[in-house]
């Protein structure tokens, strides 16, 4: 509903300009019309001209009102702006003083349809109330496009203050113009010739030059520094606290590293230094070229050859260690974060915040114990919209002490989109194509979905009732059996699916690569087609509910709440849709200040165009509601929230893991463009720098 009344209101603003702009012009040609005949007539085509403009403005209006159904931030700020303060002022006097002097015009009666306008009617008709109103609303329509290219959540009176002066100078501007060329009738005097071709010339060039001036100074100015610490990043470049106790109105804020004799460095945030790890394993960055199955060709960035990278498969309660090796081409460093397992924070893997990254022929060791089980999965966090995308990720399975659940087969399935010699291609690991595999009637069969794109997937599974037993890992209590839904998968998520493999074929298909997926049959040469038009699964009123640690009612330390919006800028030295967190892009986006023990509550807007998968590194988060209506059904435990255009999802999380821990939006290319934050316990600092010799990127 959101999404389609978004945009239906920016392609009723894409018309409302030239509507509004051929009203104008039109409605300023009618004084000019010498006879009555004329004028009357330029007048009724002017009046169905201005009567169109009003409809479209009146259904910007209703859609406005679609939206706000969905909360009023959803049609604050610029949209408030641009068209209650630029356009709406212009709208009424239009339909005050413009509409009944064109339906006066219309209905002119004179004997001689030949006979010349009265110089008393030219006047009345050059009347400023006549002519300016619609060229103001031209004006107004700009909004559409401007509101593009204006910052959003800019303070209330700040806004109102800039628009409405802006709207009162050109109102000005219009009338005084109006009133010369009046004057300019009644007195006889003849109107400016037309300027000289020099003189055009010259204003064309002083235009051109200021727009390329401002084109390099958006450029200039929009690049980040070459180096900045984290120390120095959010907290001091404007973004400050996003939310303090409970009101966000007051409190104390401390920005990390601002000293004391408690401050703890990153650096001392490790696993275990000593014993000897229960699990080891070897991960080397390497360049292959990699073939799909049905052939196509990726230049792919591997752990160890293969992408996916290895099927890393622990035991919780394990010490594990893990060796990253570079031997990556040229200067490209890497590193490897632990997606969903609450490490300890220097073991996070955050290029520029928890380490500096790893340089081809260095090393960097992770150690770990994992006091947590369920599905995860690691890839790179240096320069992650690259890496990830050319494959430096894979599976991390973390089995529980005790198996409750056993299964016979244990599947991955790792959604990816590939950049190969022939375009995109969507594929589940290097599976491009069907995949046709054995399973025997009776088999428990266990399917770990993970999305390891940006993009939103939506899988399904075809011929046999199944479970949702796990959300990011966590397990679902008391699931119930499902059929002919669409699993839906933000940008990091997983999904545990189970099912007892009948006599007939079973298919899992990813709805973006409907033609591949894997069919399991006893023959192993089944055939099923998938069905992707089922309604959607709704985890929130999924399973049963189960008393947790804390919950919507509980008494919360801290309140932040993130509005996620886009608009058109400069970011980084280039020209692009920036996707921002309370108006901000990333170093200025909000350090979410928390000490240790504290209980913090988190509210997710996003009023954008597109989905963001938001994800807080090294702690999970009980998802509370979405759209103000309480999680009914099983407890959802995520890492990652995916939060869908108009949507208002609340989540709270523990502090009881302290450090300085990336938050951000897991479709990679919507950090690249500045949806990352920073959530830092209080005296936690970092000796780590972004960019730097080491060219830290922590996408």
């Amino acid at each position: 509903m959101y999404v389609a009344a978004s945009g239906l209101e920016l392609g009723l603003g894409i018309f409302l300009l030239p509507a509004w702009l051929i009203a104008a012009v039109t409605t300023g040609l009618q004084p000019g019309r010498r006879t009555v005949g004329r004028m009357r007539r330029m007048s009724r085509i002017a009046l169905v001209l201005v009567t169109v403009a009003l409809l479209l403005t009146a259904a910007r209006l209703v859609v406005y009102g679609l939206l706000a159904r969905h909360g009023w931030v959803f049609v604050a700020d610029r949209r408030l702006f641009t068209t209650f303060v630029m356009l709406l002022p212009a709208v009424i006097a239009t339909v005050v003083w413009t509409v009944p002097w064109l339906a006066s015009a219309a209905r002119m009666r004179l004997p001689d349809p030949a006979a010349p306008v009265p110089l008393e009617e030219q006047s009345r008709a050059r009347s400023p109330r006549h002519v300016v109103p619609p060229r103001l609303a031209a004006f107004g329509g700009l909004g559409c496009f401007a509101q593009m290219f204006l910052p959003p959540d800019r303070s209330f009176w700040i806004s109102l203050g800039v628009y409405g002066l802006i709207t009162a100078a050109v109102a000005g501007l219009l009338v005084w113009r109006a009133n010369a060329r009046r004057q300019r009738l009644l007195t006889g005097r003849e109107f400016p010739r037309r300027r000289s071709l020099a003189v055009r010339l010259g204003t064309a060039v002083v235009v051109l030059g200021t727009m390329v001036g401002l084109v390099n100074h958006g450029i200039a100015d929009s690049r980040l520094p070459h180096t900045f610490s984290m120390m120095k990043g959010e907290a001091d470049w404007g973004g400050g606290a996003a939310g303090q106790h409970h009101d966000m109105a007051g409190g104390h804020h401390v920005p990390p590293g601002s000293g004391g004799a408690d401050e703890v460095s990153v650096d001392t945030l490790r696993g275990p230094t000593s014993g000897t790890p229960d699990r080891r394993f070897s991960l080397t960055a390497q360049a292959k070229k990699v073939k799909l199955t049905s052939g196509r060709t990726v230049d792919a960035w591997t752990y160890n050859g293969q992408v996916p990278g290895p099927r890393l498969r622990v035991t919780e309660g394990d010490l594990v260690e893990i060796k990253l090796r570079n031997e990556l081409p040229g200067k490209t460093p890497v590193t490897i974060h632990w997606h969903g397992v609450d490490v300890p924070n220097g073991e996070d893997g955050v290029a520029g915040a928890t380490q500096d990254a790893v340089l081809p022929g260095k090393s960097f060791t992770y150690r770990f114990r994992v006091e947590e089980s369920g599905t995860r999965w690691y890839h790179s966090h240096q320069a992650a919209s690259e890496q990830v995308d050319r494959g430096l990720f894979g599976a991390l399975i973390i089995e529980p002490k005790k198996q409750t659940r056993p299964v016979d087969k244990d599947v991955s399935v790792l959604a990816h989109d590939w950049q190969t010699d022939k375009g995109t291609v969507p594929a589940i690991g290097a599976l491009d194509e069907l995949e046709r595999r054995r399973a025997e009637p009776g088999e428990k069969v266990r399917i770990r979905l993970t999305n390891t794109s940006g993009g939103t997937r939506e899988f399904t599974v075809d011929g046999v009732p199944y479970k949702v037993t796990a959300l990011d890992g966590t397990d679902v209590n008391k699931p119930t059996a499902l059929k002919g839904k669409k699993l839906v998968l933000g940008g990091g998520n997983r999904m545990d699916v189970e099912f007892t493999m009948p006599d007939g074929p079973v298919r899992v298909t990813d709805g973006s690569a409907p033609d591949a997926g894997i069919v399991y049959s006893p023959d192993g040469k089944g055939k099923l087609k998938a069905d992707v038009g089922g309604p959607e699964f709704d985890p929130y009123s999924y399973g049963s509910p189960k008393r947790t640690e804390f919950g919507p009612d509980s008494d919360f330390d801290r309140d932040y709440r993130l509005v996620f919006d886009e608009w058109l800028g400069f970011y980084d030295g280039s020209f692009g849709l920036k996707q921002t967190i309370n108006g901000h892009v990333f170093p200025d986006t909000p350090m979410l200040m928390i000490k240790e023990g504290d209980l913090a509550r988190t509210t997710f807007i996003n009023r954008g165009s597109e989905d963001h998968p938001m994800h807080l590194h090294g702690h999970h988060m009980l998802v509370l509601s979405k759209n103000g209506k309480r999680a009914s059904g099983s407890p959802i435990w995520q890492d990652t929230v995916l939060v869908r255009p108009g949507e208002e999802v609340q989540v709270a999380f523990k502090a009881d893991n302290p450090g300085i821990w990336m938050d951000h939006c897991h479709n990679f290319w919507h950090s690249k463009l500045g949806m990352v934050m920073h959530l830092a316990y209080d005296n936690v600092t970092t000796p780590y720098e972004i960019g730097g010799p080491v060219g830290n990127k922590p996408e």
